[in-house]
C-alpha cells in the first residue's frame, strides 16, 4: 500500500501549486452550525460562492449567469 501511494504521488499527481482553504468561524458563531446542522449548509454555500467568485476573478474567467 505504501509503495502504491508513493508511486501515485511521484508519478501521477502533477507538481502544481495547491492551496488549502480553512474556514474558521469566531467562537460565538460556531454555536449555531453546531446546534442546527442545516445552518451549516447555508454557511458553506456562502463560503463556496465567495471562493468560486474569487478564483474566477483571479483566473480572469467570466462565469455564466445562473
Amino acid at each position: 500500500m505504501t509503495q502504491a501511494a508513493a508511486n501515485f504521488v511521484e508519478h501521477v499527481i502533477p507538481r502544481v501549486p495547491a492551496r488549502a482553504w480553512v474556514l474558521a468561524l469566531p467562537i460565538p458563531m460556531r454555536l449555531l452550525p453546531a446546534s442546527q446542522p442545516k445552518s451549516l449548509t447555508l454557511v458553506l454555500q456562502v463560503v463556496q460562492e465567495v471562493l468560486t467568485r474569487f478564483l474566477l476573478e483571479r483566473a480572469r474567467v467570466h462565469a455564466a449567469a445562473h
